[in-house]
């Protein structure tokens, strides 16, 4: 495999080839050997790995980089391997000795090592096997690799490819030190807890009264997406026009249906690119009704909005320290900020180490409100395909999603007993640090609206 003073590389090129009666540079990648004595670099063979599966297929000179750049590290941490006369590689002496157990470990390294989640090492799996499934047609391989016929979808195409026999995530505990992914504010001590509906209320709050307090100038949005089960870049789509309140009270207190639309020309002209600002699925979202929403909802409008001067988007909702229209990576940012002082409220309150710990070692972003929504409207009756429809998710069945709508915007009223229970003294009783003064302001706020 080499020496000592030698490692591979990947490097960048340009080589001239004839279109017509024109002379092209061609970017290319190669993989190369480089002398770590004289810093010289000489091709590798192996650069036709390359130049076949990709170079000619894909079109895309970043695709070579991907695949350069993993395949490079494995070759090298074999290598490593064998100058530092590990027993497992102790008969590799070229590249026909290498086998499925030299893949195994270098996944095996990215895992505990080098932490990659599972995301990376997918990508990884499926360019190894193409490696070795390359080296084996080519017949550099001494044994013949063992390889699964695996589908992958990829959008609306799908097609099978040979993959390697992988079985480090089988017996690799340590991807489980991934975060898992938090669908709710109730905490795992009290999923099973009977009162668990009035327990997410008492979370939802007291996120929402530091977001007050935080992050003022999204705790509005974090309601919505709360109690509409709104997705950011619905929130950042929203304007000052978007939402109608039911029954002819103010703020929503009677109901407020939200008129979610894609507002990019109007609200984002200044990026290029929108991906991240897009609405997934218009529509018209009824929202469940809490007096946590509708103090924000005024509080927004009176408070907040009045403070911006010199605003770039009149009728944006919301705004960053530019006075344009907050994108989402402005959203995300505060949000974590958000995240970030609710955890160290539970760390520095006595009694709370433990939902710290809850909420530190679970992976949370401003989604989890569209999570505790969903959860919301699954306790308080509505079936799975009324909750989907509530969520905003696209139906392929129409007609029964016209009757759902009905049917589960009529029950919103029914989950008006769990939001805004007799028992909501329940609530006020569980140990919760609260402004005196601001839960004074909603108090009285109910009783004037």
């Amino acid at each position: 495999m080499g020496t000592e003073s030698f490692k591979f590389v990947w490097k960048a090129i340009r080589y001239h080839r004839e279109q017509g009666k024109e002379v092209v540079h061609t970017p290319a990648f190669i993989i190369a050997i480089k002398d770590k004595n004289t810093q010289e670099v000489f091709p590798h063979p192996l650069t036709h790995f390359l130049y076949k599966k990709y170079h000619r297929s894909s079109g895309s000179v970043n695709t070579e980089l991907t695949v350069a750049q993993i395949i490079v590290p494995f070759l090298n941490f074999v290598l490593n391997k064998v100058e530092d006369k590990s027993s497992r590689y102790s008969s590799v002496k070229g590249l026909d000795d290498l086998c499925v157990t030299h893949a195994n470990e270098y996944l095996k390294y990215c895992v505990e090592e080098k932490g990659n989640k599972n995301k990376t090492l997918e990508i990884k799996e499926n360019i190894l096997s193409k490696f070795y499934k390359y080296l084996w047609d080519e017949k550099v391989l001494k044994n013949k690799p063992t390889f699964k016929l695996t589908t992958i979808r990829t959008g609306n195409d799908i097609r099978q490819v040979f993959k390697l026999d992988f079985i480090y995530k089988k017996t690799d505990e340590t991807l489980l030190r991934e975060k898992v992914k938090r669908k709710d504010l109730v905490p795992r001590s009290h999923i099973s807890n009977e009162d668990r509906s009035l327990i997410r209320l008492h979370y939802i709050h007291e996120i929402l009264y530091i977001a007050k307090h935080e992050t003022p100038d999204i705790a509005f949005g974090v309601a919505l997406q709360i109690f509409g089960g709104l997705r950011k870049g619905e929130v950042i789509n929203l304007n000052r026009t978007s939402f109608t309140s039911q029954n002819g009270q103010r703020y929503g207190v009677e109901g407020l249906i939200v008129h979610i639309r894609d507002r990019q020309k109007e609200l984002f002209s200044r990026f290029n690119n929108v991906a991240t600002v897009q609405v997934k699925n218009p529509r018209d979202q009824a929202c469940l009704i809490d007096p946590m929403l509708n103090y924000l909802y005024k509080y927004h409008f009176e408070v907040m909005l009045k403070k911006k001067r010199k605003l770039k988007y009149s009728n944006a909702l919301f705004y960053d320290m530019e006075g344009n229209s907050m994108s989402a990576d402005t959203y995300d940012k505060r949000f974590l900020k958000l995240k970030n002082a609710y955890l160290g409220m539970l760390l520095g309150t006595s009694g709370r180490y433990e939902e710290y710990l809850d909420f530190s070692e679970t992976k949370w972003r401003s989604h989890v409100g569209r999570g505790a929504f969903t959860n919301m409207c699954l306790d308080a009756g509505f079936n799975e395909k009324q909750t989907a429809v509530l969520r905003g998710d696209k139906s392929t069945k129409s007609m029964e999603a016209y009757f759902d709508v009905i049917t589960a915007t009529y029950n919103i009223r029914k989950a008006l007993n769990l939001l805004r229970p007799d028992s909501y003294g329940h609530i006020e009783n569980m140990a919760l640090p609260r402004d005196s003064k601001m839960w004074k302001e909603i108090q009285e706020f109910n009783v004037e609206v």
